[in-house]
């Protein structure tokens, strides 16, 4: 499964008009170094792996897990995550009489099997296939804790009533890149390895992931995306793959 296909993608249009679209919600653009999960899924073996993956992963604690039920939905009171990951629910009813019960400030990402109907609800913030890495999933969690919404579907109309003037084959327009909420450094000013380490940081991956992608040392990665962090003046790494989404880096 590509990243396009999770909605993790470039808000670019793909084939048939469709395109996977970044979208916040209001109030979010802050998240804290840490997020808290909560992990629920009829599957117990399925949550022991999906835990193994993602604790401690890109700043992600897991801080409990369980099944369906009303011990699950007493237990999101008492310890009240940044986001509730849901796996593996058959039946589309029953994730939307989970989401029906959730406090509204617990951000909620549902994996694999049905996905909710009801979609306008405000802790849901994306569906993503069972196919979904861990990276992927790690990624999405990150941008889920930040306020952020994973869809699926056709890009906003526009809003222009004249179409631009062609470029010319000579003298090609560059695509212009989107201004970051969270960062007034352009793109621009990225290096290469720069732009290396923020593409994977924004993929979820850890410092020791990284390491073993480029072939560097874990000091060095780690020396990298510290510089990073202070070029882009950026508090975190989920500010990281904020950056990256909303400049269309990733």
């Amino acid at each position: 499964m590509t990243e396009a296909g999770t909605g993790l993608g470039r808000t670019a249009p793909a084939h048939g008009g469709k395109a996977s679209v970044l979208r916040m919600l209001p109030g979010g653009a802050t998240a804290a170094p840490g997020v808290r999960l909560f992990l629920v899924g009829g599957d117990a073996l399925a949550r022991a792996g999906i835990r193994s993956l993602l604790d401690g992963q890109g700043g992600i604690s897991v801080i409990g897990e369980d099944e369906p039920g009303p011990r699950a939905l007493a237990a999101l009171r008492a310890q009240a995550p940044d986001v509730l990951v849901v796996h593996g629910l058959r039946e589309a009813h029953e994730a939307d009489a989970l989401l029906r019960e959730v406090d509204p400030g617990i951000r909620v990402l549902t994996v694999g099997g049905a996905e909710p109907k009801g979609r306008t609800t405000a802790v849901l913030h994306g569906h993503l296939p069972h196919s979904t890495t861990s990276q992927q999933l790690a990624a999405a969690v990150s941008l889920a804790a930040a306020g952020y919404s994973l869809t699926r579907g056709p890009l906003p109309p526009t809003t222009t009533t004249e179409p631009a003037p062609a470029a010319t084959p000579e003298k090609a327009a560059p695509r212009p890149r989107a201004a970051a909420t969270v960062s007034d450094v352009p793109p621009e000013q990225l290096t290469g390895r720069e732009c290396q380490i923020l593409d994977l940081v924004a993929r979820g991956l850890s410092n020791t992931e990284i390491a073993q992608s480029l072939t560097l040392s874990e000091h060095t990665v780690k020396t990298h995306v510290q510089n990073l962090l202070n070029k882009l003046r950026l508090r975190n790494r989920v500010h990281v793959a904020i950056y990256a989404f909303e400049t269309g880096l990733r």
